[in-house]
């Protein structure tokens, strides 16, 4: 039997904070490269972070 160990606390607290730190990966990802041209423009920034692309809504990416 194997044993299953959870690493992250996954509270909401950790949630954020992963959506503010880690940027969208886009390269070869044809779904987001009309929003991420779009958001680049509007923020000023070359790289987007999840919370600049979709917010910190959960429902809008995990429903």
């Amino acid at each position: 039997m194997e044993i299953v160990y959870q690493h992250s606390s996954l509270t909401m607290g950790w949630c954020i904070s992963c959506h503010r730190e880690s940027d969208v990966k886009v390269k070869n990802n044809e779904y987001y490269t009309k929003i991420h041209e779009e958001l680049s423009k509007k923020y000023g920034v070359e790289k987007l972070t999840v919370a600049q692309m979709g917010g910190l809504e959960c429902g809008k990416c995990h429903y």
